[in-house]
């Protein structure tokens, strides 16, 4: 018991010296931003190469150790453990996940995934939780050495589980790495100490592997989802049958996200409408309860022409044309089917605005912005949304050489997230970190 007592003291304190130095960090980071953001700029999406999938292992692997904290780091677990198991039959799985992979055949320790923590109060709210993380995976990881240690996302817990990990010598391999290149750069130094780190965007590979990180790109975790991602929704309205020209409202999952987003989507909604009254505006969501909360604070009196499509999501992205999309994947997730988008995501505090378009060392927040390494889509971000802009600049994209030019770009960007094969990939990986290939 003495070895994990002093791993829970050492990450404890390293976990109070990031927070007192975090201040001078960001400081630093500031003032080198222009720096930085002329060496992302040098990066290059071209340059990347998927990493092949290697031969099945020669001696399968028999126990792996897996962290995961949230809900889409979930689902890549989850997609990285059948390819595991499909090439290693009888594969055990233990650590830290939800009640996904626990239903999956996974030894779950803590439903840390189920939790949805998001920033610094919910991990202060929940510190016995983490502290007992910590002592358990050094206690079991000592005592029943696996083939592999496998960290998915997630770096504010996972980063102090590698040095764990590294200071006993199991194989480690940080499946998607995290996005040091827009906000904490000096995290680094723990990564590196991985035996190897997936990267999910094209350009992020160049970044790491210049910094010493022995990095592979695997491609984006959204293609192996796509097929079958519309599996158990609901089929979509009969309305978006009617040969129109369709356009998405997608706000948000979070109810916070839609509270911010939505009430400026539908004014720019109502402002096409009026312009192009043949046009169709859906409202899909696949958690009922957050659609029914919207109805209730900010849908009370919803316009007759917006079709609302709850249990729907990805089986209403195929009938879209355009659509205002919140930042994240899913605007990934709607440029694969074809849709063009306009990314919006409010961002209330002055503070947090201010650091979005000031802090942060990229050129734009889109993904989809960075792999093209352009503006080829347009973003709205920050404390207020121009109504009459989301409006004109998705009419741009409906049709017109704005649209012209996202279709040709798109049709160079969508190998990159849109195709399968990133969890065998992967997988392949976690086998040769382990030895078994």
């Amino acid at each position: 018991m003495l070895a994990p007592a002093l791993d829970l003291a050492r990450e404890t304190f390293r976990a109070l010296l990031d927070l007192a130095l975090a201040l001078p960090r960001h400081i630093l980071a500031f003032a080198l931003r222009t720096r930085r953001l002329g060496e992302f700029n040098g990066l290059s999406s071209a340059s990347a190469r998927l990493a092949e999938p290697g031969p099945a292992p020669r001696q399968p692997l028999r126990r792996i150790l897996l962290s995961c904290g949230d809900a889409s780091g979930e689902t890549h677990a989850l997609a990285l453990v059948k390819a595991l198991r499909d090439r290693n039959p009888g594969m055990e799985v233990a650590g830290f996940g939800g009640s996904r992979l626990r239903k999956a055949g996974m030894e779950v320790w803590e439903s840390l995934a189920d939790l949805n923590v998001m920033g610094f109060a919910d991990v202060a709210s929940r510190l016995p939780l983490f502290l007992r993380s910590v002592f358990r995976f050094s206690r079991e990881l000592r005592a029943h050495p696996p083939d592999a240690v496998v960290l998915v996302d997630y770096p504010g817990l996972n980063r102090h589980l590698l040095r764990i990990t590294a200071r006993t010598g199991v194989p480690i391999v940080d499946h998607i790495a995290p996005q040091l290149w827009a906000w904490a750069p000096w995290r680094i130094s723990d990564f590196r100490r991985a035996d190897r780190l997936t990267t999910i965007l094209p350009f992020e590979q160049e970044w790491f592997s210049s910094r010493g990180a022995r990095t592979l790109f695997v491609g984006h975790p959204l293609g192996d989802q796509l097929a079958h991602a519309a599996a158990g929704e609901s089929p979509p309205p009969a309305a978006l049958r009617e040969n129109r020209t369709w356009v998405g409202l997608l706000p948000g999952s979070r109810r916070r996200e839609i509270r911010d987003n939505l009430p400026a989507m539908l004014e720019a909604a109502s402002l096409l409408k009026k312009k192009h009254p043949d046009w169709g505006f859906v409202l899909p969501h696949l958690k009922p309860e957050a659609l029914a909360q919207a109805r209730g604070e900010w849908l009370a009196d919803p316009p007759d022409w917006l079709v609302q499509a709850p249990g729907c999501w990805h089986s209403v992205l195929p009938s879209l044309t355009a659509a205002w999309v919140a930042s994240g994947t899913a605007v990934l997730e709607a440029a694969a089917h074809g849709v063009a988008p306009v990314v919006v995501y409010r961002i209330p505090s002055r503070l947090g605005s201010w650091l979005a378009a000031h802090a942060l060392a990229v050129p734009h927040v889109a993904a989809l912005n960075l792999m093209a390494g352009q503006r080829l889509v347009p973003e709205h971000v920050g404390r207020t949304l121009n109504p009459v802009a989301l409006a004109s600049d998705l009419e741009a994209l409906v049709s017109g050489p704005r649209r012209v030019e996202f279709d040709e770009k798109m049709h160079a960007l969508l190998p990159f997230f849109a195709e399968p094969g990133a969890a065998v990939q992967a997988a392949s990986i976690v086998e040769k970190a382990a030895g078994a290939v």
